[in-house]
């Protein structure tokens, strides 16, 4: 059966370190310290430390106020994740019983989780309960010092936090930052260069901190040795070390160096190759420029590391509640930093993973246009707009975005496929066509792009053009199921080279033996090349996997007929009628139906060959 494109997609891990960051100090399960929750890190052998933060978020066993209608609203607002309902519900709860704990310590989460600014008064308002403190106090009474310059108090806000993993991996970076704003650059540099911070797997990121916190004091030399050291030590390759040690250089006179740092992280990834020209030009600005700023940063590091956890997480609460705790780091990251887009667009990317899209489109409104990522962040708005339907605005994003970076390869692509999903194959064809051409030229082409490109060619109805994008990918990927039954059907169906494709189809599918798009296609190319029985054996399986394919359904009931159940074959092709086939498979249904109803006696199925190229 025919396949279709590949959807791409924006990978974030870029934006921050290109390898990920694997250490049980930074890994989580079920629940969320930020909330109250205990995140469940998991050590080197597998087991649960024993210095889990008491205090987690859970509904009271008989909550006094449970008559208060407000109560009972904030309860299913906040497991619906709505968190501003829920806040606003909690607030007023609060208001007629301000000595409930539970109800306070709901009102606060809530209020924060929705960046509420009113959670700061209400996080004073739950640590003045038993149990009321948690991290979350922490950081937003932490964090609301910070934003007034109370160095001091911030710094002995943050050392409230339960002890555990997480804050292990992130007090060092906040009280380094607060010395940084006490103008105690020294001890703060001593602090993360100390051989507790070496010992730790996040000593990279601890020495960028160190070195930013010396190039705000001048220290230019200590800078440039500390960023020297994380490069050296860092897994891969990390967007805020690049511009750091980027503008180090250039300061330091020695700008081509620098441009050619930059173009070595941009030429290697597609989602920022986008931003390529302004990464250059901000070159000539540090990325840090206050201490707030590097608080901001230290908890988008801690962020970055849990939502990829929550990739390798599996599927379910567990990998939402990590989800949630992540996307509350990166809001508190935005509290000290509101324009930081590097936070935004991970935000965005988290709250529509949870289901969120609305939120996730205004978070990304907050990044300014003068932003270096404001073309990458275009690009994800795009992709957020073609996601709610938004297809007009997709469309212009896209096509602007492909008129401005020609030599890029992801915005054609990205356009190429909505104008896929829209069915314009002609557009589809010329975007991915750009994008094609782009790759050739950057020695990036991938098979899975002239497979998108093949998909659309196929639909056109050139096969001819579908067929040597297919033989091309194949000589990357000899063994790519998608691409070995694309191909062996695009055979069958215009009957050419029949020995091959079966061939082809039989090598898919002991390589992917649970797909049923393969299962069908090999089914298919029997029932062409003679062997009915075996045919009808492989589509009813594929049919049991995929009942609601009206191309299978079509196939099935050919085979039924040609084995003799003839009533068996009309209401399989009845089904397929009603599961709204494209045209093709449309005319292929209707025609069997016609030709049984003329001819009800006739032992098989007339079937035509697909023209391998368009018809005039």
């Amino acid at each position: 059966m025919s396949s279709r494109p590949v959807l791409p997609v924006l990978l974030l891990t870029s934006l921050f370190c290109s390898t990920v960051f694997t250490t049980g100090q930074a890994t989580a399960s079920a629940g969320s310290p930020l909330t109250g929750s205990p995140i469940t890190p998991v050590s080197a052998s597998g087991a649960p430390p024993t210095d889990i933060p008491s205090g987690a978020v859970r509904l009271p066993a008989s909550p006094d106020p449970v008559d208060t209608p407000d109560f009972l609203v904030g309860l299913v607002a906040s497991h619906a994740d709505d968190y501003a309902t829920a806040a606003k519900a909690f607030s007023t709860a609060l208001s007629r019983d301000p000595n409930d704990p539970e109800i306070a310590r709901q009102a606060f989460t809530q209020s924060a989780l929705a960046g509420n600014p009113d959670a700061v008064a209400l996080a004073r308002e739950s640590a003045k309960h038993p149990g009321g403190r948690t991290i979350l106090t922490a950081f937003v009474i932490g964090n609301d010092a910070a934003l007034h310059n109370r160095w001091e108090d911030a710094a002995a806000a943050y050392k409230t936090m339960p002890g555990d993993a997480l804050t292990r991996l992130l007090a060092p970076l906040l009280q380094a930052w607060c010395l940084a704003g006490e103008h105690k650059s020294a001890d703060a540099i001593r602090l993360l260069t100390s051989p507790p911070a070496s010992a730790s797997p996040a000593m990279p990121f601890y020495l960028v901190h160190a070195g930013l916190i010396a190039s705000l004091n001048g220290d230019t030399i200590l800078a440039g040795r500390l960023y020297d050291d994380a490069r050296r030590q860092m897994p891969g390759r990390d967007l805020l070390l690049t511009r750091a040690w980027g503008n180090w250089l250039w300061q330091s006179g020695r700008q081509t160096e620098a441009h050619d740092l930059m173009r070595q992280m941009t030429s290697t990834d597609t989602a920022l190759a986008i931003a390529a020209p302004e990464l250059q030009a901000a070159l000539t600005s540090p990325p840090v420029t206050a201490p707030v700023q590097g608080l901001a940063h230290a908890y988008l590091l801690v962020a970055f590391l849990m939502h990829q956890q929550a990739e390798h997480a599996d599927e379910g609460d567990g990998q939402q509640q990590i989800n949630i705790a992540s996307s509350m780091m990166l809001r508190m990251a935005l509290t000290l930093d509101p324009p930081l887009a590097i936070a935004r667009l991970m935000l965005a990317e988290i709250e529509q993973d949870l289901g969120h899209k609305d939120v996730a489109e205004t978070v990304l409104k907050g990044v300014p246009p003068t932003d270096p990522l404001t073309r990458v962040v275009q690009y994800r708005r795009a992709l957020l707009d073609d996601a709610l339907g938004n297809i007009p605005a997709a469309r212009q994003i896209l096509e602007s975005l492909a008129h401005d970076e020609p030599q890029q390869v992801l915005p054609s692509r990205a356009l190429g496929t909505l104008l896929f999903e829209q069915k314009d194959w002609t557009g589809a064809i010329t975007a991915f066509s750009r994008a094609v051409d782009a790759a050739r030229a950057s020695h990036s082409l991938e098979w899975t792009l002239l497979f998108e490109r093949a998909a659309a060619y196929e639909r056109m109805g050139n096969w001819a053009r579908a067929e040597t994008d297919l033989e091309e990918a194949r000589k990357t990927m000899p063994d790519e199921p998608l691409l070995l039954n694309f191909l062996g059907y695009g055979w069958i169906q215009r009957g050419i080279h029949e020995k091959d494709a079966v061939t082809l189809l039989e090598r898919a599918l002991a390589l992917d033996p649970d797909d049923a798009a393969i299962r069908d296609s090999l089914g298919w190319a029997w029932l062409r090349t003679g062997n009915v029985r075996k045919a009808a054996e492989l589509l009813e399986q594929a049919a049991e996997q995929t009942p609601l394919d009206p191309e299978v359904n079509y196939h099935l009931g050919v085979a039924y007929w040609d084995l003799g159940r003839k009533s068996e074959a009309i209401d399989q092709w009845n089904v397929a009628l009603g599961l709204k086939p494209e045209p093709d498979d449309l005319v292929r249904i209707q025609n069997a139906l016609a030709f049984v109803k003329s001819s009800p006696k006739a032992d098989t199925i007339p079937l035509e060959n697909a023209p391998p190229v368009p018809v005039k």
